[in-house]
């Protein structure tokens, strides 16, 4: 794995939870961290 790789998806994901808590819309942070995700398995097989 990655540490780079899993360092953006850890900060991605507090970015979403603090998002989420002030009401904004999360849905393109979603999108990112669904492709960080993907690219992240493809890098694995």
């Amino acid at each position: 794995m990655d540490a780079e790789r899993d360092r953006e998806i850890i900060r991605l994901w507090n970015e979403l939870r603090r998002l989420q808590r002030e009401g904004h819309p999360t849905a393109v942070l979603v999108r990112r961290i669904e492709k960080a995700l993907a690219e992240r398995e493809q890098e694995a097989a």
